[in-house]
């Protein structure tokens, strides 16, 4: 006989949502993994609780060959993130963690189901108390594993929301400076301006001096020769 779990109630990714503003490869690269978890949840909910003994090794494999895929795609779609246009980065990583998060959610899910299975039942059909109590720490871990994943979901989000704010700040910042710069450059070339302006200026008046006094001594000498 086979011990099932209680329904884990395992979410299923919203990625049908606005895909409009991802490129069409990441699209279809999501809507792969999409379709692909919903299979292996529902080959752990629904199929394995009730297969034969028989039957279950292969099943087993097969779930394991479709987690190992589905993880293959999430490296896929991790390599398109870091090839993606910087503006359209933020977004598609909120996308790709949502994958990872429902993906990890599955393997925990498969997990309990196995060790629920391997507590097995008696002869009587019923399940012995202390596998019972096994199999009730086996989905408090589940859930609590499952809270955890949400959290660092959660804290996930709030630090890339915090970093895209001071990458905008910094931007913000590095603008002023550069303007700050173009000020003090053009303040620069104006006082060099002015610099050569008023040596010309002092050049001249001294020209003008100099020409003053030679005209002076000329006028002197000729009322003295009269």
């Amino acid at each position: 006989a086979v011990v099932s779990t209680q329904s884990t109630g395992i979410k299923q990714t919203n990625l049908r949502g606005d895909m409009s503003c991802f490129p069409p490869a990441f699209e279809s690269t999501t809507e792969d993994f999409n379709e692909l978890a919903k299979a292996i949840n529902n080959l752990i909910r629904y199929k394995l609780p009730n297969t034969s003994r028989e039957s279950r090794k292969l099943l087993v494999q097969d779930i394991n060959r479709r987690l190992d895929a589905a993880q293959c795609i999430l490296n896929d779609m991790d390599g398109k993130v870091d090839r993606a246009a910087v503006s359209l980065r933020p977004k598609m990583s909120y996308r790709l963690r949502e994958c990872q998060a429902e993906l990890a959610e599955l393997k925990i899910s498969f997990v309990a189901e196995e060790d629920s299975y391997k507590c097995g039942m008696n002869s009587s059909g019923t399940i012995p108390d202390d596998k019972r109590r096994q199999v009730l720490l086996n989905q408090g871990a589940v859930e609590r594993s499952r809270a955890a994943l949400t959290r660092t979901e959660q804290i996930a989000v709030e630090t890339e929301t915090l970093g895209n704010e001071i990458t905008g700040e910094l931007g913000n910042q590095r603008e002023k400076i550069t303007r700050t710069r173009d000020l003090l450059e053009q303040t620069d070339s104006t006082l060099e301006k002015s610099r050569r302006t008023l040596l010309n200026m002092g050049r001249r008046a001294i020209t003008n001096k100099i020409a003053l006094v030679v005209i002076i001594v000329l006028e002197l000498r000729r009322g003295g020769d009269r």
